[in-house]
């Protein structure tokens, strides 16, 4: 079993690397290119295997339940980032609500657990609570909006994956910040996390305002320059 453990967090740690360096080059480069697609799915395939590696030491090894959800609101954040994109104008279906649900029971648990002392845990307080509240954050937002008129999806659903993306790459950061960095676990994960919430609401600005065409899209943008060529 040891062996097994060793081979997982090698996996683990190679995976997140990698996912974090490419994820990096996609958020660096201009959106909505075949470029950024095509990287953007390589550091999804790299972000689910490190993901993958985590559940099963949260899960087979280590059990840690702060540990537990983290990996689970990374996952969620790869599911519900793609399928803002697919879902275009249109709102969430009632079947998006139980994984959004789940999130949202998940971080309130976590939380409730630690203040209990129940449960075992890899991080301290600082960082604990700070999880299972992105945990509610992001199940909460999920449900409430299914309230809102299906005309802000247009603007609303891009922005979302640009966020979620710009997240879920952040939140590997800050992990890996907590980890290196141990003797300034606390600052160092909470400052990179904030780091990338910040960048993640200006890359979710642009692309909303792209959406309903108040920025030219790069599309647009070599259309334009033909014509004018032209």
């Amino acid at each position: 079993m040891t062996n097994l453990h060793t081979l997982n967090i090698l996996v683990h740690v190679t995976a997140g690397c990698l996912a974090i360096i490419i994820g990096l080059a996609v958020l660096s480069r201009p959106k909505g290119t075949p470029w950024h697609r095509a990287v953007g799915r390589i550091a999804l395939i790299f972000v689910g295997i490190c993901v993958g590696g985590a559940l099963i030491g949260a899960f087979v090894f280590r059990g840690r339940i702060d540990l537990i959800g983290v990996s689970l609101l990374v996952t969620y954040h790869i599911w519900s980032g793609v399928r803002s994109l697919r879902l275009k104008a249109r709102g969430r279906r009632p079947a998006d609500l139980v994984p959004a649900t789940g999130i949202l029971a998940l971080g309130a648990a976590v939380a409730m657990l630690y203040a209990a002392g129940e449960g075992h845990y890899h991080w301290p307080a600082g960082l604990v609570y700070p999880s299972a509240g992105a945990l509610v954050a992001y199940g909460g937002w999920d449900v409430l909006r299914t309230l809102w008129p299906l005309s802000w999806r247009i603007a609303l659903n891009p922005a979302e994956h640009a966020y979620k993306m710009t997240s879920l790459i952040g939140s590997l950061v800050s992990v890996a910040f907590g980890t290196v960095l141990k003797a300034y676990a606390l600052p160092a994960s909470l400052s990179a996390a904030a780091v990338f919430a910040v960048l993640g609401v200006v890359l979710a600005v642009r692309a909303a305002r792209k959406a309903v065409g108040v920025t030219p899209s790069v599309a647009l943008n070599a259309r334009l320059k033909t014509d004018n060529e032209v």
